[in-house]
């Protein structure tokens, strides 16, 4: 996995993901910026890494608070919660009712593990993701919006990564 490699091999202390997500709430909308404050997921590396029990994967608090700062002085609609890490990008049997009656805002596929790998090594790091869709309503970005549109969260994630050292 890239994280694992930029950690080890370029010795990376604070990563910033980037990346979208489905909106499985109702007052999340498309285009929404999300920090992911934490990562529920169906991914069996931390049951084998932890012989059975769950952890709870999260992100640094230094770089949350900043990127909500810098989102929140842009005038950004931000979101900050949990979000699901999912292994399966087209399941035929999701279950995102319950998870959004937990209150998890979004599905993607990399939060846990980068929260975990970072946790393991001492590192920083954080999810910025954009609404590229809502799976409740199916309401979705094209190609060409999802190219041109999502220049938000970069700007929060470039501009956290400047004031957090």
């Amino acid at each position: 996995i890239y994280v694992n490699e930029l950690i080890q091999s370029y010795h990376v202390q604070t990563l910033i993901r980037v990346g979208t997500c489905g909106a499985i709430q109702k007052d999340v909308n498309v285009r929404d910026v999300i920090l992911a404050m934490s990562a529920s997921t169906d991914s069996n590396m931390n049951r084998l890494t932890f012989r059975g029990r769950d952890y709870a994967p999260t992100a640094n608090f230094a770089l949350l608070r900043t990127a909500y700062e810098v989102g929140a002085e842009k005038g950004l609609p931000l979101k900050v919660g949990s979000v699901f890490t999912a292994d399966m990008f087209y399941n035929d049997e999701p279950d995102w009712e319950t998870w959004a009656r937990y209150g998890v805002l979004a599905v993607e596929m990399e939060t846990a593990a980068l929260y975990t790998l970072a946790a393991k090594f001492g590192r920083k790091a954080l999810s910025v993701l954009t609404v590229s869709d809502h799976i409740l309503t199916g309401e979705e970005t094209t190609a060409q919006e999802r190219q041109t549109t999502f220049n938000d969260m970069i700007e929060v994630a470039l501009e956290t990564a400047i004031r957090v050292e």
